[in-house]
């Protein structure tokens, strides 16, 4: 999980894995299985933020067809993000994110394909 995680799971949170713990996604008392694929890494301050009140984060598994299948989603109160959206922390992916933007960079800069004018 260090490994494949390498830090705090939520989004902006720099904590490398060695100042984490382990979290289940979906929680233990409510079902949730003692499985690799149902944990994830959080530091302390942010684990304390997930919970059922008001103000509390949601954590879920990134479905298959997402970008970051696999990965943990955090899901924001709703006075911070009234979407709902499950957002990822790429702050420990510095690769994947300098990939995606190299491919976003090579497909401006490509010129476009004249289909008429092939040989």
């Amino acid at each position: 999980m260090i490994a494949t995680e390498r830090g705090c799971t939520r989004p902006g949170c720099s904590t490398p894995a060695t100042l984490t713990q382990v979290h289940h996604v979906t929680e233990y008392s409510k079902g949730g299985a003692t499985d690799i694929e149902n944990l994830t890494l959080a530091c302390d301050a942010c684990h304390a933020m997930i919970h059922d009140g008001p103000g509390g984060w949601k954590t879920v598994a990134m479905p298959a067809d997402s970008e970051h299948a696999g990965r943990t989603g955090w899901i924001a109160p709703a006075h911070i993000d009234p979407t709902g959206m499950p957002q990822v922390n790429d702050r420990h992916h510095a690769g994947e994110l300098m990939a995606a933007s190299l491919a976003r960079l090579r497909d401006r800069t490509r010129p476009p394909v004249k289909w008429w004018s092939r040989p």
